[in-house]
């Protein structure tokens, strides 16, 4: 994956995989009284597609936080790793 830019100041990311182009970014209130939304964007040009969600704040941390525990069981970042849980026996 090619990271295309990355500015933690104003918090947008744009990366590449193949042709495709995903961009997360902070949007600003639509409207007075309104909250402001996370963009999840990708646009994939072979594939002729173009998705965007919105995200509420709450949304955009369980998403960061699913793919940060998908990405760690597929490949640990460290390999210490903490014990699970074990079930107690009955």
């Amino acid at each position: 994956m090619a990271l295309v830019h990355h500015d933690p100041q104003d918090g947008i990311l744009t990366t590449r995989i193949g042709q495709a182009e995903i961009t997360v970014r902070p949007e600003p209130p639509a409207a007075a009284g309104s909250t402001a939304v996370i963009l999840l964007r990708v646009d994939a040009p072979m594939l002729d597609t173009l998705a965007a969600a919105y995200l509420g704040p709450d949304e955009a941390r369980s998403l960061a936080q699913s793919l940060v525990r998908a990405a760690e069981a597929v490949q640990p970042s460290s390999p210490w790793r903490a014990p699970r849980p074990q079930a107690h026996p009955r």
